[in-house]
């Protein structure tokens, strides 16, 4: 047996070794959503599956000419041991008193719902980001595939798992939890596999749009070529597209609670307008997006809605509406590798936004084609606003309503949240004067206490909608 070859083997099994005995520890003092709990079933395979492949490879006698190939293949598993070693503490510590419960189970029910799928798996886990992202499992995924066809037994990525990450703090915070239906757009957005048509459909039309132009050969640069230049618009391109999907994803499916829990989490509503025009490396600009979020709230039928509840909101997003890539009211801050040509780098970031807002016209009718024949949040809404928001005032939890005439009502989770928000922001001095407290407190902690219990109910609401099972 190669020494190198036994050394790299026990180490990885030692590994492998210290992850299973964390994760049966941890494991067994937690509960588990369903969706956790089948993820880390699939750590623990995974581990077993390596364990076992690695004591065979120690004890089997290896010719000098595939020592090289067993090596590599050593090096593949420890990168996928590297990933699961950061997957197994995330999700060991993800039990259903570390996540946001009810959001979970409620994405997972309407992902299911949207996809027709049993299938789906979206893993809520926590992060110390404080951020709301979803992971992109394409480069473990790649590795599993690749070690399931040496490795007896190893277990492939579900196709329908998608983890979402929330910051650690926020647990109890669902109304800022309202951005994991964004991240929920990127998971349909890679998962549908509409961001694989539109990278292409962009890569054709940047190849048409240099031959068009003869932008290379303006060039004449022998560190700059027309591959540079693909990489750079395309990942701006796809990246922006993907945030535009999970934005425009999130008002269909949510409403306003989406833009009001974006606003809150950037601290952009008192910014000047003119001062967020500019689409960087990772995203378009956000007025932008809130042109965006303007045009779909309208299509949802929010705006007089929005007027009434939060008028400087409605506002902001009557001023982003009027703003137009065609104007060139919008920029693009990145630098491309043009060695500082300014006449050609104003060329081609003029086709890119031209570009994006063609790309915006496919992504739209990806949307539609999604929702078709998948209610409104606002027709739910309308029925039960004014009644969630006056149970609220008197601290009861709306998961059941009574109208005045005795007629009983279950609200939707979408009505929770967009009913919730609003309240939170207008109506939080009304449930404060009628809570009489028996001993000295500051209004400032006052209101700080009751805005967590606001939350514990919200989340509570949502929570008994699933087991009453209406509505699903």
């Amino acid at each position: 047996m190669n020494q190198q070859i036994q050394n790299e083997g026990f180490s990885l099994l030692r590994l492998c070794a210290d992850l299973e005995d964390f994760l049966i520890n941890g494991r067994s003092k937690n509960t588990y959503l369903k969706e956790t709990d089948e993820f880390l079933n699939y750590i623990k395979s995974s581990l077993a599956a390596v364990n076992n492949h690695i004591r065979k490879m120690i004890a089997s006698d290896i010719k000098d000419e595939l020592i090289k190939s067993k090596l590599r293949e050593l090096g593949e598993i420890r990168k996928v041991i590297s990933w699961l070693y950061i997957f197994t503490k995330q999700t060991i510590d993800s039990d259903s008193l570390s996540i946001p419960f009810s959001l979970a189970t409620f994405i997972n029910s309407l992902t299911r719902k949207l996809q027709n799928s049993e299938e789906v798996s979206l893993v809520v886990l926590s992060t110390g980001n404080l951020n709301y992202y979803k992971l992109h499992l394409l480069d473990f995924r790649n590795l599993a595939d690749s070690l399931s066809t040496c490795i007896e037994n190893y277990p492939l990525l579900k196709k329908d798992l998608g983890i979402l990450m929330f910051p650690y703090c926020a647990v109890r915070e669902v109304l800022m939890n309202c951005s994991l239906f964004h991240e929920m757009g990127h998971y349909f957005y890679e998962n549908s596999k509409i961001g694989i048509k539109i990278a292409a459909r962009i890569e054709n039309d940047f190849f048409n749009f240099i031959n068009k132009t003869q932008m290379v050969a303006k060039l004449n640069l022998p560190l700059v070529t027309g591959k540079d230049l693909l990489v750079y618009v395309c990942q701006l391109l796809r990246t922006w597209a993907d945030e535009i999907f999970a934005d425009i994803f999130a008002i269909r499916i949510l409403g306003p609670a989406f833009h009001l829990a974006y606003l809150e989490i950037e601290q952009l509503l008192p910014i000047n307008i003119g001062e967020n025009r500019s689409f960087s490396n990772t995203h378009p600009a956000d007025y932008f997006r809130f042109n965006m979020h303007a045009k779909w709230l309208n299509e949802g039928g929010w705006d007089n809605i929005l007027e009434e509840h939060v008028p400087e909101v409605y506002e902001k997003l009557k001023e982003c509406r009027k703003l137009q890539i065609n104007h060139k009211d919008f920029r693009i801050s990145c630098k491309p590798p043009l060695e500082n040509n300014l006449d050609l780098e104003k060329e081609l970031h003029e086709w890119m936004l031209e570009e994006f807002e063609e790309v915006i016209i496919e992504i739209e009718k990806q949307i539609h084609e999604l929702f078709t024949n998948f209610e409104k949040p606002f027709d739910d809404f309308v029925n039960n606003d004014k009644l969630v928001r006056e149970y609220l005032t008197h601290g009861v939890i709306p998961s059941t309503v009574y109208n005045d005439n005795g007629e009983k009502f279950t609200p939707c989770p979408t009505t929770i949240l967009n009913s919730g928000f609003f309240f939170y922001l207008n109506e939080m001095q009304r449930l404060l004067r009628m809570i009489v407290t028996k001993k000295e407190i500051n209004e400032i902690d006052k209101r700080m206490h009751w805005e967590k219990r606001l939350n514990e109910w919200l989340g509570k609401a949502i929570e008994d909608w699933q087991i009453l099972g209406e509505k699903h």
